[in-house]
């Protein structure tokens, strides 16, 4: 389930400094689900408060300035986040002078993750933040409590006879954007890449626009992140070119029809309970699964798990060949268990995704996409009711290697399909 977002602002009287900073002195509180960002202690006052007094504005131009990319930009798969990154998803970059919580917006596509963590205070700083979690938040929730928060900061300012700001304008062209069906689509694309509006190369642009129609847009929204980085036009033609490589043929017969389709529920809930639905379809019980059973269930020859592709790529692949259900693979991963994994990705790919996507990628992003996948091909491949069993409370690095040879998934698949499941903690599961 996703939490609610909510920014509560109590004015205060006009405080010292720029006309836009005085209006809008507040005392301010975030709150997401059960939690409050601004839960702060005051070491001099000796009091614990759930506000923290600032001024609105900085918060209301970060929030629009940074608004495309905090909706649609996912954390760097590759390596700690650089600092166009951080300027665009961390609240300290409100700036202006003020103690900001450090709280943290990274998106999946449908939901957005809050990270919060205490603050430790520098020699001599009275005040520090309390609040530690993480925390979902809807897209829905997300958008609907920034728009009301800006409307409210820029009417306070209204009130005070201050108009034609640099928020006002601001937050007036994102709102046009966001009614132009074109334009809110090329400024989607330009925060998957990781880049301010009208920031991307336009070729880089042009090219994935009309790989949408051949691709499908969902695939889309999950090759650009992939694209992301200093050469985005050659991280592009690379996967062009791995895509018309001729990859290896494969003809799913199941069908998708699980009972939740369309619940509020987690990606790696949706990942698991479609994996079951496949299993209960296709009778195979609770154990281990053989290499021949999984490419029985793709259609293909169980010969293809040995096999070392002469090639690298950023991403795996499968392209629906025809309207039933063929399908070309493209493993990128080098060993068997890896391309097991890989090889039930695209097994839950095909029987989830909508017919309009050609493309069916698979990657190493934290899109709701991707997490479905990863949760469908562990439950698939690993029943966490028959891991448990297996491991009977023994969560010891032996233990875990013997699990990942007994399912033929790696180690990692094992640690963190028993994270999701909430069977040992999240930071038990190994990097990499």
């Amino acid at each position: 389930m996703t939490a609610e977002f909510q920014i509560d602002v109590s004015w205060l009287a006009e405080a010292y400094g720029p006309i836009e900073i005085g209006k809008t002195a507040a005392s301010l509180s975030i709150r997401i689900g059960e939690e409050t960002a601004t839960r702060i202690e005051d070491d001099w006052a000796k009091t614990v408060q759930s506000q923290t007094r600032v001024a609105a504005y900085p918060l209301a131009i970060w929030l629009a300035s940074s608004w495309w990319r905090l909706r649609w930009e996912a954390r760097p798969f590759k390596g700690v986040p650089g600092t166009s990154w951080r300027m665009a998803h961390e609240l300290p970059a409100a700036g202006h002078g003020f103690l900001w919580p450090p709280l943290t917006f990274e998106s999946d596509g449908e939901r957005i993750l809050a990270s919060c963590r205490p603050t430790r205070p520098l020699s001599g700083e009275p005040l520090r933040y309390l609040a530690d979690f993480r925390e979902s938040i809807s897209a829905s929730s997300f958008e609907r409590t920034i728009d009301d928060f800006l409307d409210l900061v820029l009417a306070r300012l209204a009130s005070s006879g201050v108009m034609g700001t640099e928020l006002e304008a601001i937050w007036k062209e994102v709102r046009e954007e966001r009614q132009d069906p074109e334009l809110a689509r090329l400024r989607q694309l330009e925060a998957c890449l990781g880049f301010e509006p009208d920031g991307a190369p336009e070729d880089v642009l042009s090219r994935l626009t009309l790989l949408d129609s051949a691709a499908g847009p969902g695939a889309i929204n999950e090759i650009a992140p992939i694209c992301s980085g200093p050469d985005p036009a050659q991280a592009l033609a690379e996967i062009e070119a791995f895509a018309s490589l001729p990859g290896v043929h494969a003809k799913v017969q199941i069908a998708a029809n699980p009972s939740w389709e369309g619940a509020e529920v987690a990606p790696w809930v949706m990942g698991r309970e479609l994996a079951r639905h496949v299993r209960r379809e296709s009778g195979l019980g609770t154990g281990a699964m053989s290499d021949g059973a999984l490419a029985d269930l793709i259609g293909m020859s169980s010969e293809v798990f040995g096999q070392v592709p002469e090639y690298r790529s950023p991403l795996g692949l499968a392209v629906r060949a025809d309207q039933d259900t063929g399908l070309k693979l493209l493993f990128r991963k080098r060993n068997r268990p890896g391309r097991r994994f890989e090889a039930a990705r695209f097994l839950g790919e095909q029987i989830r995704s909508n017919a309009e996507e050609i493309w069916l990628p698979s990657t190493d992003t934290s899109t709701v996409r991707q997490k479905v996948q990863r949760a469908f091909a562990a439950e698939l491949l690993c029943p966490i009711d028959a891991l448990s069993e297996f491991l009977r409370d023994d969560y010891s690095p032996a233990a875990f290697e013997a699990a990942s040879e007994t399912f033929g998934v790696s180690e990692r698949a094992v640690e963190s399909h028993l994270a999701n499941n909430h069977l040992i903690p999240s930071d038990w599961v190994s990097a990499g």
